[in-house]
């Protein structure tokens, strides 16, 4: 069995890129998100239907495949976090990403500001650019047995099975580390153990469910976080690197 010091399991909207990717592609959109657009999403039928229109209308005004990846891509990192992703990948740390996003998104993203090597797997919606230049996109499952995500993504199950995954190939961590700053990001920081570390993003709306929720309960010692650089300090001091 290998021991790894570290699996770091990130979110990626507002956790490594410094807004959300989904947002800033319907923004492009002339004239805004049509309201009848808008009740899709509320209606129930989920997020990752709602994005599916949003590429669908880009398409049809004519957002060319490369003025999205490029609108995307000048989205900044969050402060810090550069040195952190390549500080955790220097140190042999494991390091995944388990995102609502898409996957064009977000590996453009980590190609376009050389990050790409540092991640080693990514979990988040499928997507793909067809010959019309429309980018397409699916849910990552369908989901029912967790209340606390989305039903497309549940992040605490692809966690613990990566977990398992890892340990079936021979692959033991001597820690898990979770962080991201939204609701779905709770189900995950809730699976963690005591000697685990999470971390959720301070002034994002993860501290709310942590500080509210008195239905469940954290095992794992919890962090907040400013920006990139304050993680790594208090990762080297877990670690002891």
């Amino acid at each position: 069995m290998t021991q790894k010091p570290l699996l770091f399991a990130f979110d990626f909207d507002h956790t490594i890129a410094n807004e959300n990717t989904d947002h800033v592609a319907y923004e492009m959109l002339p004239g805004g998100v049509p309201e009848e657009v808008k009740k899709l999403y509320h209606s129930g039928e989920g997020w990752t239907v709602f994005m599916r229109k949003i590429f669908q209308l880009l398409h049809a005004a004519d957002i060319s495949k490369e003025t999205l990846l490029d609108t995307v891509n000048a989205i900044p990192a969050v402060p810090g976090y550069e040195k952190l992703l390549k500080n955790l990948h220097a140190n042999n740390c494991e390091v995944i990403i388990i995102s609502d996003s898409n996957s064009v998104f977000i590996e453009n993203w980590l190609t376009h500001n050389k990050l790409k090597h540092t991640v080693t797997k990514i979990f988040t919606n499928p997507a793909w650019f067809d010959d019309t230049g429309l980018l397409n996109v699916n849910e990552y499952q369908n989901q029912d047995f967790c209340d606390l995500s989305e039903r497309n993504l549940c992040k605490g199950y692809v966690l613990e099975t990566y977990v398992k995954e890892r340990k079936a190939a021979g692959v033991e961590f001597s820690k898990i580390a979770y962080a991201g700053d939204g609701k779905n990001d709770f189900c995950p920081m809730l699976r963690l153990s005591k000697d685990d570390l999470a971390f959720p993003r301070k002034d994002y709306s993860i501290m709310k469910y942590l500080n509210d929720s008195k239905k469940h309960s954290m095992n794992a010692q919890t962090f907040p976080w400013i920006d990139g650089n304050g993680i790594w300090e208090e990762v080297k001091t877990q670690m002891n690197f």
